[in-house]
């Protein structure tokens, strides 16, 4: 695979709207192909429109990140800074061609990349508590678990699948 790392930016609509498209499949999508992870069974509506995309990207100290493959959106990824830290967020990888290192090459830039930009090296994710092969994901590269657990946000684009109410892990890494 030949990726290349490039800053979405708000004036490109191609690659907005293929970034889109891999963020709702891979985060609502049905588990197919390669797909190893996914949270359709949690979660139904959309994760994020072009409206959501575009309030993201206009966002002061957020950076959002894509690898391309021969010119196509493979993955996405993004990065906010809040509070002398680093929020990693919307990560997604075309279900395709999860599991062939994309994400992992895509997270390993973001975290360079970003921690040069904004001369930190502390970095936060959180993950739905009950997704536990993500969190395990995010251990292998690095990220501790907090044992943080904070309220999972609301939104008229999705409903909740399940009775139980979910919460998201706080997940952190110092590079």
């Amino acid at each position: 695979m030949n990726l290349e790392f490039f800053e979405l930016k708000l004036e490109n609509t191609k690659d907005k709207e293929e970034v889109v498209k891999i963020i709702n499949e891979a985060y609502r999508g049905e588990l197919k192909g390669n797909a190893w992870t996914g949270e359709a069974h949690l979660l139904s509506g959309i994760r994020i429109d072009i409206d959501m995309l575009n309030e993201y990207l206009k966002e002061k100290n957020t950076k959002t990140f894509i690898a391309k493959n021969n010119n196509q959106v493979v993955a996405t990824i993004q990065a906010k800074l809040e509070d002398n830290t680093i929020y990693i967020g919307l990560f997604a990888v075309d279900p395709n061609i999860q599991a062939s290192g994309v994400g992992r090459r895509l997270l390993e830039f973001t975290e360079l990349e970003t921690s040069k930009i904004w001369k930190i090296k502390s970095f936060v994710m959180e993950v739905i508590s009950s997704r536990t092969e993500l969190r395990d994901y995010y251990i292998r590269r690095g990220y501790q678990n907090t044992n943080s657990y904070i309220e999972f946000p609301r939104s008229e684009k999705w409903s909740s699948n399940k009775q139980e109410e979910l919460k998201l892990l706080v997940l952190k890494k110092e590079i």
